[in-house]
């Protein structure tokens, strides 16, 4: 793959949005494994950032897999005494100067086998506004890129998601929140850490592999990805199997509808003509 360069010299291949556990696992591991991928973490939080959602207390089998692979170091080495905070520190501790930080991504644009994402500075204003907060807000638009590939690793909420474009990947709870409807989410708020950490892990070694296959003019293609691997992580195929889900739950709902009331129907030409024959 040749690197690319935008106006700022930042290398541009490969766009990560999201900096907690899935996107800090994938950088690691492009980070450890291959000098030619470069990439860029955006996150709309401004550094130094911890995430502490769901309690300090980390117990996440996988993290111990993670850190002897990647040699990743904690102020605990025992996975017992582990906080999020360690954790998160530590995945960050190598990848610093790959960050874009405070930014909010409005757009993924696909142009020219290329991507670029029109972010917007994220504001804090008391009164949330005046008028200079509005201005600063017209003018603090900006884009990145090109990039070859765009990974959502940006949670429940995620853009990556909701624009679905080939060469595009989610990880982490952007991808598990498609898979939800059949257990109320249950599993992955008791693995969700352990399921980031795992989605990085897989699509960062996948990206390796393509990488010595694919286009190097293009963006990332996920025909090289065995066919369960691209259901898995490739946006298109997500939003597709779940338009598919949605469809056919759609079909069922108005057929069982459809039987309830032909059979009423039936019933009463039933009763009508039952009176006519009486009368």
């Amino acid at each position: 793959m040749t690197k690319r360069n935008n106006e700022d010299g930042l290398s541009t291949s490969i766009a990560i949005i999201g900096a907690s556990y899935a996107g800090l696992t994938l950088a690691n591991t492009l980070q450890q494994n291959s000098s030619s991928i470069t990439f860029t973490i955006f996150d709309s939080k401004t550094l130094p950032f911890t995430y502490v959602a769901g309690g300090d207390a980390f117990n996440v089998p996988s993290y111990s897999s993670l850190a002897t692979r990647l040699g990743l170091k904690t102020s605990q080495q025992a996975n017992n005494g582990l906080t999020r905070k360690d954790v998160i520190e530590s995945l960050i501790k190598r990848v610093t100067q790959h960050f874009i930080v405070g930014k909010r991504i409005e757009k993924i644009e696909e142009r020219n086998n290329s991507f670029y994402l029109h972010t917007r500075q994220k504001l804090h204003s008391s009164d949330g506004a005046s008028s200079a907060a509005t201005a600063s807000r017209n003018n603090n638009h900006k884009v990145y890129g090109p990039y070859q590939c765009v990974v959502g690793a940006d949670g429940v909420r995620s853009k990556c998601r909701t624009s679905a474009l080939n060469g595009t990947f989610l990880i982490g709870d952007a991808r598990w929140v498609n898979d939800r409807w059949y257990d109320l989410g249950l599993r992955r708020i008791k693995r969700g850490a352990d399921i980031a950490i795992l989605d990085g892990l897989e699509l960062g070694g996948l990206l390796l592999r393509a990488e010595e296959t694919d286009n190097k003019d293009c963006h990332y293609s996920s025909q090289s990805f065995p066919l369960a691997l691209r259901m898995k992580f490739c946006a298109r195929q997500i939003q597709i199997a779940r338009m598919t889900r949605i469809l056919s739950t759609s079909i069922v709902f108005i057929a069982m509808v459809a039987i309830k009331n032909l059979s009423t129907l039936q019933s009463l030409l039933l009763s009508i003509l039952d009176r006519k024959k009486i009368s």
